[in-house]
């Protein structure tokens, strides 16, 4: 019970910085904290990739901005598979991306295949298995 309320104040806390402070990295870190203390629980990671669709933009250039769409899909579809209550809103993000996956054209030009690993830039930092359009 004490993890679960400790779960608590750093997913609120990962929100407000995220929110209304700007702050990603540590926001990302306290929702990362917050799914640790609370297992099964799929909203920590509805925020990081909630995160990661909204500062897509200024990840550089087009594709980098893709790629990190790609990382907020993952993070969702994580989410979903770890927590049902999720499920729905995951799906329907997911869902609403899908036009911003990466064209195959410009994989195609860069020599990344479908299913291939991608860094992605900016703050985000992780790695994506690339999909196209």
């Amino acid at each position: 019970e004490e993890d679960e309320k400790k779960a608590s104040y750093y997913f609120s806390m990962a929100s407000i910085q995220f929110r209304k402070l700007n702050q990603y990295g540590t926001a990302r870190s306290n929702a990362r904290k917050a799914a640790e203390l609370k297992s099964g629980w799929g909203r920590p990671y509805m925020l990081i990739a909630d995160m990661y669709a909204s500062t897509a933009s200024g990840c550089g250039d087009s594709w980098n901005q893709r790629l990190a769409i790609l990382a907020a899909v993952e993070k969702y579809s994580y989410a979903k598979s770890i927590d049902s209550e999720v499920a729905a809103e995951a799906n329907d993000r997911i869902a609403k991306y899908r036009s911003s996956y990466p064209d195959q054209n410009e994989g195609f030009m860069r020599g990344i295949k479908a299913g291939q690993s991608a860094k992605v830039g900016c703050w985000i930092g992780e790695t994506v298995t690339v999909r196209f359009k």
